[in-house]
């Protein structure tokens, strides 16, 4: 009997210690290096920008995980509380991201800095832009005056490359207010950054120049205008600029098939983190491709882990257009 309850004994102090084991590695993967600037970054590609120029000075952490939808997030009170704690909290404006004033508020009595990476950029009034980039100028969508105001403008600003080095210069002056002995390795960062995206900026154009059409097609949710309207191109999606919600009607759906077989498109693009289930169904009706094309705003903890960066995806919508 006494070596039955010592065996017991034994059996619940090793179970102790493996917890005890495993709390302490879990915690450890989770604790932050103080040495560092904490930086939250709401999505992706302010997390890269911040990543770039930041280099080792700075550990940045993504707030939306990967297929979050942006529009919906809610702040949880954990992520309430890890940026409160930050030094720096980094979002892309209330038209991105409308949720972001309730964190606004809460920050108050915090010491955490907050930089809007949308300051000084001029955004695209969604309904306008439908009207003079749409290729259907007839299947202009109606929009009821809520879905107007919600989707006024657009906010996936960093799709066009001279607004994304805008955000890096907000970024980078951001960095060196904060931590003003590092400023020189900050901008010095920052400037080989932007020449990375000025060069695809560049090869981008030019490539665009060169379509045998300038009209891209879109069977998934539609958030390109800043791209579109950079370089100069047309558009037909099934889904409104307005707005990323709704279901596309049978009727813009067909009227999207019926532009591919009259135009001689080989190709029709959905956003990445999204089955493309409407894409395909219109790939299977005109005999395209159906292609993902990154809006970037959140992408896959697979390819973040592999090291891709904003301008390595803005590389792979260049090849997926042109090749």
């Amino acid at each position: 009997m006494k070596k039955r309850v010592f065996i017991i004994l034994i059996c619940y102090i090793l179970l102790i210690l493996c917890v005890i084991f495993a709390i302490k590695i879990f915690s450890s993967e989770d604790e932050k290096n103080t040495d560092k600037i904490q930086v939250i970054a709401t999505l992706f590609p302010d997390y890269d920008f911040v990543k770039q120029i930041g280099g080792d000075k700075v550990q940045v952490t993504l707030l939306l995980n990967s297929g979050v939808d942006t529009h919906t997030y809610e702040p949880s009170v954990k992520d309430m509380k890890n940026i409160s704690d930050s030094d720096l909290f980094v979002y892309t404006g209330i038209t991105s991201e409308p949720w972001a004033d309730e964190i606004i508020n809460s920050l108050e009595n915090s010491n955490c800095r907050i930089i809007d990476t949308s300051e000084g950029i001029d955004l695209i009034e969604s309904e306008e832009f439908e009207k003079g980039y749409n290729a259907l100028s007839q299947s202009v969508h109606e929009h009821s005056e809520d879905e107007l105001e919600e989707y006024e403008y657009d906010g996936h600003i960093w799709l066009n490359p001279q607004n994304a080095i805008k955000m890096i210069d907000t970024i980078c002056e951001a960095l060196c207010e904060y931590d003003a002995s590092n400023a020189d390795y900050y901008r010095e960062n920052a400037e080989n950054y932007k020449k990375e995206i000025q060069e695809l900026d560049s090869d981008i154009e030019q490539a665009m120049n060169n379509l045998d059409s300038d009209v891209l097609v879109f069977g998934g949710e539609f958030a390109y205008s800043y791209f579109i309207s950079r370089y100069n191109l047309k558009y037909v999606s099934v889904y409104t600029s307005c707005g990323e919600e709704a279901e596309p009607s049978v009727q813009d759906v067909r009227n999207v098939i019926d532009f591919i077989n009259e135009n001689d498109i080989n190709k029709v693009f959905y956003e990445e983190l999204s089955e493309g289930t409407v894409a395909k169904m219109i790939s299977e009706e005109t005999d395209t491709d159906p292609i993902i094309f990154y809006s970037l705003h959140n992408v896959s903890t697979e390819e973040i882990e592999a090291g891709e960066n904003y301008v390595s995806l803005m590389r792979k919508n260049l090849e997926n257009i042109t090749n």
